[in-house]
């Protein structure tokens, strides 16, 4: 890889080293920890490995369809990790006033606001800057993981005073949230012209045009979206028969004796 030599990221690895002293000397409760260690660290792990060299660079400079992977990373699979791995300590030291809030009122509204910012990204002059101004490319991606975190805890929760949505509201949520990037990813995937500049005059190093690419990304943006929102939805559907089905029983074994 001779065109894409290695290089430091600091503000991800400032990024992913604030967030491992926040998980772990935010409390003196190793039991809590310990309980959620796992999911902490699988989500700070794969934001690492989509942020940084060299799947980033290759991203941001060649292939707008990796671009696509780590922006779908950052939207639907790190932060479901990172809120479910926060342990009780952690969330007391964020849940100032404010922010609660502020999360109370985004809940309420949480279908129109999330799924605007989990489309806004794609547009043509937001992704030409992400890929020519570095400043802005992370202050985009923040924002995206922070809108991403806000745009899951109707679906997992966060503490007594936020709690998720009914197995049946979660569903029909995440099913919404599953049809946004129809429309971008249509664009992407059956365009006949480029539709982001910054990717014309970038050399090919990967023997993959610049059309197959932006169809590809619209492929990752829907079908790879689509996965993993439908294997939710399956989990949450599967837990809630469970569920149905447990109570069902209690109250048959209640009626016969």
């Amino acid at each position: 890889m001779e065109n894409l030599p290695w290089h430091p990221h600091y503000d991800v690895w400032a990024l992913i080293i604030s967030l491992v002293i926040f998980f772990e000397l935010s409390t003196k409760n190793e039991i809590i920890k310990k309980e959620k260690r796992k999911l902490w660290y699988s989500g700070l792990l794969i934001l690492w490995v989509f942020t940084d060299y060299p799947i980033h660079d290759i991203g941001e400079k060649y292939l707008f369809s990796v671009h696509s992977v780590e922006h779908l990373v950052l939207a639907l699979v790190s932060p479901p990790l990172l809120l479910m791995g926060m342990h009780k300590d952690m969330k007391k030291l964020v849940s100032i006033k404010p922010l609660i809030m502020v999360l109370k009122v985004l809940k309420t509204q949480c279908g129109i606001f999330c799924l605007f910012c989990n489309g806004w990204y794609a547009l043509v002059s937001v992704v030409n800057l992400m890929v020519t101004n570095t400043l802005f490319h992370f202050m985009i991606h923040s924002v995206m993981l922070l809108v991403s975190l806000n745009m899951w805890i109707p679906v997992i929760g966060f503490n007594d005073e936020i709690k998720p949505l009914n197995s049946a509201a979660r569903i029909g949520y995440l099913f919404l949230q599953s049809l946004l990037p129809t429309i971008p990813a249509s664009f992407l995937a059956f365009g006949t012209e480029p539709l982001y500049s910054a990717y014309l005059n970038t050399e090919s190093i990967f023997n993959i045009s610049v059309i197959n690419d932006q169809t590809l990304a619209g492929l990752i943006l829907k079908l790879g979206g689509g996965i993993i929102l439908w294997i939710s939805i399956l989990v949450i559907w599967m837990k809630w028969y469970q569920d149905e089905k447990t109570f069902d029983d209690v109250v048959r074994n209640s009626s016969t004796d």
